[in-house]
């Protein structure tokens, strides 16, 4: 049986934030939600997150700020991210910096469902 997680979602498109969130709480997930990067720094201090799916470009703080933010208090945090842009050095800064990957937008859902489970194996 695996465990069950608590998940981050950041998106600032709201539409998209709460169809990944409906996924995971079918399979009897907890699912915080954050539409900007200040949200996700605050929500991840405030919550205990066993992982986090960020946009990648969103107003105020982008994911890959926010992401940084996040390392520098809490190394352990593991986030994958999601972008429908080419924003190959944002990218590269979060890869260096621990991201556990990149989906493209949209997004393969049987792939991000894996990492989910894997996450919670």
């Amino acid at each position: 049986m695996t465990r069950k997680l608590n998940i981050l979602v950041v998106d600032d498109d709201a539409a998209n934030a709460e169809s990944l969130a409906e996924l995971f709480q079918m399979d009897d997930h907890r699912v915080i939600i954050a539409y900007d990067g200040q949200q996700a720094v605050e929500a991840f201090s405030l919550n205990k997150v066993d992982v986090g799916f960020f946009d990648v470009m969103m107003p105020n703080k982008n994911g890959v700020d926010s992401f940084m933010e996040i390392k520098a208090e809490h190394p352990e945090a593991r986030i994958y991210f999601m972008t429908g842009y080419s924003a190959d050095d944002l990218i590269q800064k979060a890869v260096a910096g621990g991201a556990l990957g990149v989906f493209s937008k949209p997004v393969d859902l049987s792939r991000l469902l894996k990492a989910v489970e894997s996450e919670a194996a």
